[in-house]
């Protein structure tokens, strides 16, 4: 089961937007460079990283793709170059992560398939393709990260892996599965956009009264 090279493309392209987000998320902290680039490329390839680790799958996705540490620089550059403009654009940053989002929880599902994985594992690395850069550029930067939130972001992932994971049992050919899982997972993380959408609180009570 290979990755078709139309999601070739969308890896890179997602890849690219998630180095962005975290190069700008670090020069909003004013780091140098030096830093600005570790942070971009920690959030582009982490969540695959983290995955593959699980997966016992090495050496890990970007060690064989000479490509992945390229974009992920170039992604830093842009961002230092061009932070002012795309500060005032951040709701088109938004979206593009959203699908980025898309791309990879799906990738990320499919990688786990391939080795062999339950569908339930495969799922699980789905949201943690998607997820986990993010994870690591918040940890390092020491602020409260998105997942952790009740804005609904993991959730969104984890629901498009489902439905990719479960329309490969059913037979469905992998390029149709994936492009419909993808668009699923771009429709609930953008309704969450558009609308707020978030995930209810537990523990209110519990809260109020400890």
């Amino acid at each position: 089961m290979e990755v078709s090279s139309v999601f070739s493309v969308l890896n890179a392209v997602g890849l690219f937007v998630f180095s962005i987000s975290g190069a700008l998320t670090a020069i909003r902290k004013r780091l140098d460079f030096l830093s600005v680039l570790i942070i971009a490329f920690f959030t582009g390839v982490g969540g695959g990283t983290i995955r593959d680790v699980m997966l016992g799958t090495f050496p890990v996705w970007w060690i064989n793709d000479e490509t992945a540490v390229g974009i992920c620089i170039l992604g830093a550059v842009v961002a230092c170059f061009a932070h002012r403009f795309l500060w005032s654009r951040q709701k088109a940053l938004i979206w593009a992560d959203a699908a980025g989002l898309s791309v990879f929880a799906i990738l990320g599902a499919q990688s786990a398939l391939a080795v062999g994985a339950p569908a339930i594992v495969a799922v699980f690395m789905g949201g943690v393709t998607a997820t986990f850069g993010g994870i690591i550029r918040d940890v390092l930067l020491n602020q409260p990260s998105l997942i952790l939130k009740q804005e609904i972001y993991a959730t969104a992932a984890l629901g498009g892996a489902s439905l990719y994971v479960g329309l490969v049992e059913l037979g469905v050919s992998i390029d149709i599965a994936a492009i419909t899982a993808s668009l699923l997972t771009f429709a609930i993380r953008g309704s969450a956009i558009l609308f707020g959408y978030s995930l209810p609180k537990l523990g209110g009570d519990i809260a109020q009264n400890p």
